[in-house]
């Protein structure tokens, strides 16, 4: 998620409140008798006073412009803080390969596991359409590549083993088409917002071919 974002409505707020707070203090020292701490504690109330307000519209212009409430969006960030490393664990996962179908498998499910996490972390309204990667999805794949990549590496397997490591290819396999689903589930808004501008398109080209041909009719 864009973090920086977020933090520059503190920015905002302290930008507002901090000359406020300067000029509350000069104010009150320069032009009232007043107790040392009673001039703090109108610094201190001025700054306040002023940084809250501020700092908490700018939130709310924020939280309004990615579509999330502050309880939503608490719980996306942390969602996503938590999947972060993850992610990162999936690209260590290289380093066990040992063919070139080791290499695909790993590198198509890399793709797909950092597409859809860039996807939400720029856009965190969309996490709730996938919730599921975060919740599972993510994890059975790290738990079970790393398995798989471990395992098959041992001499001597048996052939029960080696059955055993059939198996979890091709429930890596399924694993890969769950996370197509996931991005194809993060990304259907848009293709049928695209389908949309297309049949716009189309009849706007239909009507302007229609009036072209009307007026040559005419003529």
């Amino acid at each position: 998620m864009n973090k920086m974002k977020y933090h520059v409505t503190h920015i905002i707020g302290a930008m507002v409140a901090i000359p406020i707070a300067f000029i509350t203090g000069f104010v009150s020292m320069s032009f009232f008798n007043l107790d040392t701490w009673i001039d703090f504690a109108l610094i201190s109330t001025g700054f306040i006073g002023t940084f809250i307000p501020i700092q908490q519209n700018a939130k709310q212009k924020y939280l309004n412009e990615i579509g999330l409430n502050f309880q939503e969006y608490k719980y996306v960030r942390k969602s996503m803080k938590e999947a972060q490393p993850k992610v990162k664990q999936l690209l260590t996962q290289y380093k066990n390969i040992r063919s070139i179908q080791e290499f695909k498998t790993v590198n198509d499910i890399n793709k797909l596991v950092r597409t859809i996490y860039k996807t939400v972390q720029k856009e965190p309204r969309r996490f709730f359409k996938v919730d599921s990667f975060f919740f599972s999805h993510l994890d059975n794949t790290i738990n079970l590549m790393q398995q798989y990549l471990f395992l098959s590496r041992m001499p001597h397997k048996s052939e029960e083993d080696i059955k055993a490591l059939n198996m979890a290819k091709l429930t890596l396999e399924e694993l890969k088409r769950t996370l197509q689903a996931d991005l194809r589930q993060l990304n259907r808004q848009d293709f049928q917002n695209m389908q949309v501008e297309v049949e716009v398109y189309k009849k706007q080209s239909q009507n302007h071919l229609l009036n072209e041909k009307k007026i040559v009719e005419d003529e």
